[in-house]
């Protein structure tokens, strides 16, 4: 259940992906602290993955290799990702969120994929067809009370890239107390923004939270009006 928050902002030409950090077992024990924003500046590429973190690693790897650009890589990769699949064994589910600039469209995309598995999309979309997200894709959405108590909006087109920031960060504070079917969070570590233009791909943590490694994670009780006036 990783956290993954994706804007592509056409008014103001980038993508904004706000990711936690946390890689964690089946039971919800965290194993590692990484970034999950695997970044192509040399291809104009971000590629963010929710699942299995050797599939997502692997796949973003060779899909990057194989590429000159988002373009090309979004005509083929329906087809290339069951081949990388196949050829290392890449049989626990993933998804993979591709983020660039379209040259053939002049805008920024993102276009989603997943392997064989569950459909966290709740869209019945099947595996390896590369479905586009526009503009935004937020993942895992918050139940009512959450979004009731924290007051969330979601982003709008016309925000500007300052303006999405602060809502990814709001956004995964709230992310990181959704519960997974176990009743165990799955959000933490940290909580990183990065900007995506047609020139630079831009990271920044922009907060760490109390997390340990071989612990399940526990958020601490929140006020949320006066979280929000800090924004």
């Amino acid at each position: 259940m990783t956290a993954t928050n994706v804007f592509a902002s056409e008014r103001h030409a980038c993508i904004v992906i706000g990711t936690d950090a946390a890689s964690y077992d089946d039971k919800g024990t965290v194993l590692a602290f990484r970034s999950k924003v695997h970044a192509f500046p040399e291809l104009g590429i971000a590629i963010v993955g929710r699942g299995n973190a050797f599939g997502i690693d692997t796949a973003s790897r060779e899909l990057a290799v194989r590429y000159g650009g988002f373009d090309e890589m979004i005509s083929h990769v329906s087809g290339e990702l069951p081949r990388i699949v196949e050829r290392f064994d890449l049989n626990r589910p993933f998804e993979l969120i591709l983020c660039g600039f379209s040259n053939a469209r002049n805008r920024p995309e993102i276009f989603w994929i997943r392997t064989p598995g569950p459909d966290s999309s709740g869209q019945g979309l099947q595996p390896f067809v590369a479905f586009p997200q526009m503009p935004f894709l937020l993942a895992p959405w918050p139940n009512d009370e959450l979004i009731t108590a924290s007051g969330y909006v979601e982003p709008s087109p016309n925000d500007s890239p300052k303006r999405i920031e602060r809502n990814f960060r709001l956004l995964l504070e709230i992310q990181r107390r959704v519960l997974a079917d176990d009743g165990v969070p799955r959000v933490g570590g940290w909580a990183e923004i990065t900007r995506l233009t047609r020139e630079t791909i831009t990271s920044q943590i922009v907060h760490q939270w109390d997390d340990h490694l071989g612990e399940q994670m526990h958020p601490a009780p929140i006020l949320w009006s006066a979280f929000n006036r800090k924004l």
